[in-house]
C-alpha cells in the first residue's frame, strides 16, 4: 500500500515566465501538467502572493498541423480562445530552446492556426511579427447580445452602463472585445469602467475592454482591462482591436504604433483583413513550481 504522506507530496512542474509588454505568463509543457486542470494551476500559480504570479497560463502541447498547441487559461481560471502577447511569449520560450532559430513559428489555438514570425533579439527580448487573425464584425461571432439588434459593424453603440451610456465599439479579433474612447486618462476611472463593461449582461461571454486615446493618425495610447485577468499592462489582441475601432472611426490609418506604460508595439490591419502584431517577448524566469 503506498504510503499517505508519499501520496501527499507535492509535484515538481517545470515552467518559464514571459512577458510581453509587461503581460505576463506562465508557461507549461502539456506533458509536465498531465492530471492537473489547467483552470485550477492557473488561478493558483497566477497567484501574485501565493503564487509565481502572472496574468494567465499557457500550455504548449504536440500537434500533428503545427509546431505546438496553444492553449491559455486566465489568472481566474477560465480559458482564453486567443492572446496575442501570450502567442509571442509562447514563441520565445520555443525558440529559446531550439538548436537553431526558426523564421516560422505556427501554434494552433482554438480559434485555429496562427502563424509568428521571428524579426529579432535585442536588448528588450525576442520580436516577432504574428497574425492575429481578421475581425469579426456580427454581434453572434462576439458574442454581443443587446436587447435590441445593433447594426454593424458595431460602433457608437450605446452601452448603458450604471447611470450612464458609453458609445462602444464591439468585435471579436480571436476573442470578444469592446473599445472605448477615452480624451484624458486622468478624468477617466477606466479601471471601474472596465470592470463593469467586463461582465455586462449584453456579453454572455464577458469581454475585453480596451480604453484608447488618439494621439494621431499613426499613433494612440492604450489601456486595458481584460476578461478573466482585470487590469493587465498590455494585450495584444486589444492593441489590434483598439486599432481596428479607431480606423473605422475615421481617427488613425491601417498601420498605428500602440503605446502602453511599458513600450510600445506596431499594429497593421492589412488590406487583405489579416490584422498583424510586432512586438517584443522576454523570459524572465524558469524553475519549478510545486503544486500539491
Amino acid at each position: 500500500m503506498a504510503d499517505s504522506r508519499e501520496a501527499s507530496q507535492p509535484r515538481s512542474l517545470p515552467f518559464a515566465k514571459a512577458h510581453a509588454l509587461g503581460n505576463d505568463f506562465l508557461l507549461f509543457e502539456e506533458a509536465s501538467i498531465k492530471g492537473i486542470p489547467p483552470g485550477e494551476l492557473a488561478v493558483r500559480a497566477c497567484d501574485r502572493h501565493s503564487g509565481v504570479g502572472a496574468d494567465g497560463i499557457v500550455v504548449l502541447g504536440p500537434s500533428k498541423d503545427a509546431d505546438a498547441t496553444f492553449r491559455i487559461y486566465n489568472s481566474d481560471g477560465s480559458e482564453a480562445s486567443l492572446s496575442g502577447n501570450a502567442l509571442r511569449c509562447a514563441a520565445t520560450w520555443m525558440l529559446s530552446r531550439a538548436a537553431k532559430i526558426a523564421e516560422r513559428i505556427r501554434l494552433e489555438t482554438r480559434v485555429g492556426l496562427r502563424d509568428l514570425y521571428f524579426v529579432t533579439r535585442d536588448a528588450n527580448g525576442w520580436v516577432f511579427r504574428a497574425e492575429v487573425g481578421r475581425p469579426l464584425f456580427h454581434a453572434a461571432d462576439v458574442p454581443f447580445t443587446p436587447p435590441q439588434p445593433a447594426a454593424e459593424p458595431i460602433q457608437n453603440f450605446a452601452l448603458p452602463v450604471g447611470d450612464v451610456t458609453v458609445p462602444v465599439t464591439v468585435l471579436n479579433i480571436g476573442n470578444q472585445q469592446c473599445i472605448v474612447f477615452v480624451e484624458e486618462w486622468e478624468r477617466s476611472n477606466w479601471q471601474a469602467l472596465g470592470a463593469d463593461i467586463e461582465r455586462h449582461p449584453y456579453f454572455p461571454d464577458r469581454t475585453n475592454v480596451g480604453f484608447v486615446r488618439i494621439l494621431g493618425e499613426d499613433c494612440l495610447e492604450a489601456r486595458f482591462w481584460e476578461r478573466g485577468a482585470g487590469h493587465t499592462l498590455a494585450s495584444g489582441t486589444g492593441s489590434c482591436a483598439c486599432v481596428v475601432a479607431a480606423h473605422l472611426a475615421g481617427r488613425t490609418g491601417r498601420r498605428v504604433t500602440v503605446r502602453v506604460k511599458r513600450g510600445e508595439a506596431k499594429v497593421c490591419w492589412r488590406e487583405d483583413g489579416m490584422v498583424e502584431l510586432t512586438g517584443p517577448a522576454e523570459i524572465v524566469a524558469e524553475g519549478n513550481y510545486l503544486c500539491t
